[in-house]
């Protein structure tokens, strides 16, 4: 008795020191996100799309494939994931900083995104499909911890794409026309 509640207490140490790990990185990468994007607005939505697509692949995986297990490896994508997805969001955004220099541009913001779309959807697909790619491969593991982590990690990827392609472009048109 005495030493599963050793266990539980160094259990819970563990969990608390990763949580705050987990917390202070979250909050360092909204800081840098509303830094580098220049608008609290922009790195609050930004955020929220990286949270948004924790449920997502929740039900993808475990709804949709049944994959129900999950692991303390598990809780590493919560870090992994805000570096791919803040990359991803950088693209999008410094791809419609860059069309504000194109002279065919100016005044017309439609074209801009249009440009900004093509220009950085293509770029993030790239680079999501091969992480995606490599998380996959887990898949052939027969360790059933790094199989459901492949798993998920590998869902989460383009969920978190798809997320940044479909709703960035409308956040960034009401930054730009409320100021934020």
């Amino acid at each position: 008795m005495f030493n599963e509640m050793k266990m539980w207490s160094d259990f819970q140490e563990i969990l608390d020191k990763d949580s705050i790990n987990a917390a202070w990185t979250g909050i360092f990468t909204f800081s840098y996100m509303t830094f580098h994007l220049g608008s609290p607005f922009l790195g609050s939505f930004s955020m929220i799309l990286i949270v948004a697509s924790f449920p997502i692949t929740a039900l993808i995986t475990e709804g949709i494939l049944g994959v129900t297990w999950y692991g303390d490896l598990h809780n590493a994508i919560i870090l992994i994931i805000m570096g791919i997805a803040a990359d991803d969001i950088f693209v999008f955004y410094d791809a419609w900083r860059q069309s504000a220099c194109i002279e065919e541009f100016k005044g017309d913001k439609n074209k801009r995104m249009c440009y900004t779309f093509r220009r950085s959807s293509r770029a993030m697909a790239v680079t999501s499909t091969t992480t995606m790619a490599a998380f996959c491969a887990n898949y052939f593991s027969p360790i059933m911890p790094i199989k459901s982590f492949g798993i998920f990690a590998g869902i989460i990827v383009p969920v978190n794409y798809i997320l940044v392609v479909i709703f960035y472009p409308s956040f960034i048109f009401i930054h730009e026309s409320a100021g934020f």
